[in-house]
């Protein structure tokens, strides 16, 4: 989304990248163990050359009027000029779950918008890897879902309302999205698919790779 004119912001852009530092990655996954910027680093980056060249950025929830809210972040300049972009968010979220997302949600839309790396690149390796060392069932059951799986997984459940949502989790025998594992992506998947009826996005998050432990992919 963008205002009908964007010539002033896109030269005003070009200029700030050309300013603008690599944000630190300061954070290490607990999970994949790769290195990602925090959102108060992203911020420390770009404020600076944004502001030198008439530039400033919004971050605001709001509604789809189906009872799901999203993210929309929106690169503004000076002439009026403006481009946007906008992040699902989970429906029924627990406050601390929703300022989870909140915060990876904005610490995503804030890097795409004005294009730095927010994490290494890895080539989607370390996001999508899976331990394939043997071990115990109840161990590889409690593999996460991977990052893209949960976005792609979120898309879904924006589209739910909250008692859908309820029904959702309590099919699955989990208390919030949070606690859904790599095992349950497929199931949730299909359920998620039925239950909003159509396919949402690419369909780029794989699932657990072929040569993940075979509890894993059941």
């Amino acid at each position: 989304m963008n205002s009908e004119q964007t010539n002033e912001l896109a030269k005003a852009l070009a200029i700030a990248q050309g300013q603008m530092k690599a944000a630190s990655f300061n954070r290490i996954n607990p999970h994949f163990k790769n290195k990602y910027a925090d959102l108060a680093a992203i911020i420390e980056a770009i404020s600076d050359p944004l502001s030198k060249n008439g530039l400033g950025r919004t971050q605001i929830i709001e509604g789809d009027g189906n009872g799901g809210l999203y993210l929309k972040t929106t690169l503004w300049h000076a002439s009026g000029q403006w481009i946007s972009s906008v992040y699902p968010l989970p429906v029924g979220a627990k406050p601390q779950e929703m300022g989870s997302a909140l915060t990876y949600a904005r610490r995503y839309s804030l890097s795409a918008i004005v294009g730095i790396a927010s994490d290494e690149d890895d080539d989607a390796n370390e996001a999508s890897k899976v331990e394939v060392a043997p071990r115990k069932p109840e161990v590889a059951k409690a593999v996460p879902l991977s990052d893209p799986q949960y976005d792609h997984m979120m898309l879904y459940v924006a589209e739910l309302d909250t008692d859908r949502l309820t029904k959702f989790l309590q099919w699955l025998n989990v208390k919030s999205t949070s606690e859904i594992k790599a095992h349950q992506y497929e199931r949730a998947m299909a359920g998620l698919r039925k239950a909003v009826g159509r396919t949402l996005g690419d369909g780029a998050a794989a699932p657990v790779p072929d040569n993940a432990p075979e509890e894993v992919r059941q």
